[in-house]
């Protein structure tokens, strides 16, 4: 069999490390991409003198057949196309086969170097705005279930020790502020993959007078690439997509880690829908967290998509090797694994209930220690010293298996005189909330702001 490569070797390669080195069969994922690049390289060189103007007619049809039927899996499966070795050489077979001599002289003046590297970044602009959507879908639900959650308060943790109260709603929105850096992430990895390597040729650029920037308009690019030898070895873009998706993954298994924790006995703040758990063969209590423990396991699939490709790329010399075939399927593979990890945890998170009793009661006691000591720094009092002092007040509390609610009038006193009756009006889950100033806070009213401007941006994401 011929390959696209085969005039400079006499007879076959070997057939194990001819297979060994095959790609089609997973960058046929790469099919429409470089279909249409394909027939915008004919457009460029009819436009160049290069193509015979019946040459790119034949050559524009015989591609518009190829791409209507890529539409049917099976067009990939039969036997002549599992000897490809890769797509490009696949959809050249398939052309020379319908339009004859002409469908040779497509290749002319480019390299599958500079190929792969546009179908690639073809590929992520069709792709991410998906992953995006997907992401925008999951910070809905987050919006929802803050918006359910009302005024429900909880504990906040620092070092997973209970630190101050705040809204369940805020809970919920500091997970879809995290979420927002994801989806802005993703856009400016397309920014940074707007660029059109065709003209690069395999590394020293084309002979052929291209107009590349004709072309890069014609494929909608903002820009052509500034250096043919760095072009040919460029996988910048798809490490910052496997960076995205890897952060992306952290925060998922973030909010996984949380719901997980929340929804236990030892918690009980949330209860998990019965359609988003599983039962154990022998203990016929158990109400299991399975799908969140899956998206927390494949977050560290995903970073290690990210940390093997930096492995892969940081040897490379300047220029194409054949190492960077090994993008492709770090690639996919991130991109599936976010994909249905987002999907999956918006469909756990959606069926979340929120148990108001005995998040409320988690969210009073002694982490309230902080609003005693800003009491006594609003009657005056330094706060390092009021530090102080309520420190040593926890401290005899604790001992005596008591709280900040169980303490006489009389009892405050003693620790300052600074406290007066309104201590017990002060020292509330509610009123640290409500005492709270600042826009980013967990005050009421600053949650209601944070979730409207939320539910405005949302309104502004492309469906």
């Amino acid at each position: 069999m011929s390959h696209l490569w085969s005039g400079r070797f006499e007879g076959d390669p070997d057939a194990a490390l001819f297979e060994f080195g095959a790609s089609f069969r997973f960058d046929r994922r790469l099919f429409e991409d470089d279909v249409r690049g394909s027939l915008a390289w004919a457009e460029a060189l009819e436009r160049a003198g290069v193509l015979k103007q019946e040459d790119a007619k034949a050559v524009a049809a015989g591609l518009q057949e190829i791409f209507a039927r890529g539409a049917d899996p099976a067009f990939f499966s039969s036997d002549a196309a599992r000897g490809d070795e890769d797509v490009h050489a696949f959809v050249e077979r398939e052309l020379v086969e319908r339009i004859g001599e002409a469908g040779r002289r497509l290749h002319t003046g480019r390299s599958r170097n500079e190929q792969v590297a546009l179908d690639l970044r073809l590929y992520l602009r069709r792709r991410v705005p998906e992953l995006q959507r997907g992401i925008a879908a999951l910070i809905a639900v987050l919006a929802d279930q803050a918006e359910r959650a009302g005024q429900t308060l909880m504990p906040s943790y620092t070092h997973l020790r209970r630190a101050q109260p705040i809204l369940a709603a805020h809970f919920f929105l500091a997970h879809a502020a995290a979420f927002r850096r994801d989806h802005r992430r993703l856009g400016t990895q397309l920014e940074e993959a707007d660029e059109l390597p065709l003209g690069s040729g395999a590394i020293a650029g084309t002979s052929y007078a291209i107009d590349v920037t004709w072309l890069a308009a014609r494929l909608g690019f903002a820009r052509v690439v500034a250096n043919s030898v760095d072009a040919a070895g460029d996988r910048d873009f798809v490490a910052s997509l496997l960076h995205a998706a890897a952060l992306a993954m952290v925060h998922i298994s973030r909010l996984a880690e949380d719901l997980i924790l929340f929804t236990s006995e030892e918690f009980g703040f949330f209860d998990l829908a019965d359609a988003a758990a599983t039962g154990s063969s022998l203990m016929p209590q158990k109400k299991n967290p399975d799908p969140l423990e899956l998206v927390r396991g494949k977050a560290g699939r995903v970073i290690g998509r990210l940390t093997g490709w930096l492995t892969t790329m940081k040897g490379l010399p300047i220029g194409y090797s054949k190492d960077l075939q090994e993008d492709k399927e770090a690639l996919f593979d991130a991109e599936d694994t976010l994909r249905a990890s987002v999907d999956a945890t918006a469909s756990v998170l959606r069926g979340i209930t929120l148990n108001g009793i005995a998040a409320g009661k988690a969210a009073s006691g002694l982490l309230l220690a902080t609003d005693v000591a800003d009491y006594l720094v609003a009657k005056g009092m330094a706060f390092r010293d009021a530090h102080q002092i309520v420190g040593a007040l926890v401290r005899k509390l604790l001992a005596e298996a008591r709280s900040f609610e169980d303490l006489s009038i009389e009892e405050w006193r003693r620790h300052s005189h600074l406290f007066e009756a309104d201590v017990r009006a002060a020292v509330t889950a509610a009123a640290s909330v409500a005492r709270k100033r600042t826009p980013q806070s967990t005050h009421p009213e600053a949650v209601r702001a944070s979730l409207g401007e939320l539910r405005t941006w949302l309104a502004s994401v492309p469906s």
